[in-house]
Parts: structure tokens; sequence; C-alpha cells
């Protein structure tokens, strides 16, 4: 091989590896020590929550902590008991939307539902809470029937009416099996189960007009019992057993 062509192929081989060091695509194993650990401590797009992610334990307590510290959600709520009924994401559109086809993703707040219930009177109180801003967006008064009914309420319920004597005389030896269940029929340890649902009535002389009332349904494996009809006042803590033609 001729001189000139094995300079020409060392030049060649060098420029080569210059090159590839000084490319600007240089692996991560090229990187500082400090470029390596920034990049790893990026947080990932995914780990961050969604509008519409279901709300964590740690933002429902939030969300609570928010409303009972709010000075209009006290006011409502009164010097008497209250009690936490629901903590539920609520999703509002944006403040300021725009009109024309947006240029970047449009920011969009978490926010949650709060309703509590007033024991003295059973009207609720409904607060808005902005978890991204940590504050009470709104809170008003609501009447008893918006209010849903809660498992401990059925619960409550139940309790009452298994230490009715009337009731434990139409169950019979199974009263003792009986619990409160808000799963469906068939699971474990729930062959005598109570359910119920939630009374209303518009009759003056009827207290479900006013007051909280459950009705409550016996199941005996997967069939419900025709009677009693047993139906909770919760808040005056009556029990109601009556036997009804078929």
């Amino acid at each position: 091989m001729s001189p000139q062509r094995t300079l020409f192929l060392r030049w060649l081989t060098l420029a080569f590896v210059t090159a590839v060091f000084l490319s600007p695509f240089t692996p991560l194993q090229a990187r500082s020590p400090g470029e390596q650990k920034g990049a790893q401590s990026k947080p990932s797009p995914r780990a961050q929550l969604l509008p519409l992610d279901p709300l964590t334990a740690e933002e429902r307590k939030l969300a609570e902590q928010l409303a009972r510290e709010d000075g209009r959600v006290r006011e409502l709520l009164g010097a008497g008991r209250s009690r936490l009924i629901s903590v539920e994401l609520l999703f509002l559109k944006p403040e300021h939307e725009e009109t024309a086809a947006p240029t970047k993703p449009v920011p969009i707040d978490r926010h949650a539902e709060v309703l509590f219930r007033r024991l003295e009177d059973e009207s609720g109180v409904r607060a808005v809470v902005n978890l991204t801003k940590r504050s009470v967006a709104a809170a008003a008064r609501i009447t008893s029937a918006e209010v849903p009914l809660t498992p401990e309420d059925i619960a409550e319920a139940a309790k009452f009416a298994l230490e009715d004597a009337q009731l434990k005389k139409e169950l019979g030896e199974d009263v003792a099996g009986y619990s409160a269940a808000a799963t469906s029929p068939g699971t474990r340890n729930e062959r005598f189960a109570i359910t119920g649902l939630r009374l209303f009535s518009s009759a003056e002389d009827d207290p479900c007009t006013k007051h909280r009332c459950v009705r409550l349904m016996f199941r005996r494996g997967q069939d419900y019992l025709g009677q009693p009809v047993v139906w909770v006042d919760l808040t005056e803590r009556h029990v109601y057993v009556e036997r009804r033609e078929q």
C-alpha cells in the first residue's frame, strides 16, 4: 500500500471518531451525573392527576377540612351536630373558556362536592371546594329530601329495628342473624341481610314529610320477606312494624 493511501485512511478514521464524539446526539451514558439525575427525577406526566381522575383519599380529607374551616359553611351548619354525608368529584367548566381553537391545553381545576347533614332539622349543606386553589367556591343550604341516604343511615335504622320487641317476635329465631348490608345478594356472611330505601311523604300528618325515614327490607338468602312492613323514623328514632294485606 502506498504511503499516500495509508495517510488518507488514517485521516479518514480520525475524522470519523471525532464526528462521533462531537455529535449532538450523545448517548445518555455520556451525560454528566448531574444531568442523569435530573432526567431521572423529572415526574412523568401520567403520574399527575387529570381533571376527571377519581378523588384520592388525601383529596377527600382535604375537601372536608377546607369545607369545615370555611366561614360560610360553619354559619350554615350552625352550632348543632352535623354529619359528613359524602365527598364526590365535581367537574366544572373553566371560568374563561376560549371561543377559538386553543393553542395549548386549557387548565382545569379539580373540584369536590362536600355534603353535610344537620341533625337538628335534617337539612343539609352543600359546599363546592376548589382543590387546586384550596378554597371553597360556593356553599348553600339544601333540603332534607336532597340529602342522599347513606349506608350509615341504613345501619342505624337496622339497629333500631332489631331492638324492637314486635319485630323480634315477627322474625323469630332468625332475628339474631340479620345485619345491615349495602352489597348485593350472594356475598358471604349475608344470608340474613337488611337493605333500605328512603321514604318521602307530602301528607301533613305523616312524620316522613319532614323527618328522615327509611323503609327496611329483610332478605333471607336470595328472597325478600313480604311481611312485616318495617320503616324507621331516624329523626325521632321510632320503629314502625305493620302487617298489611297482600
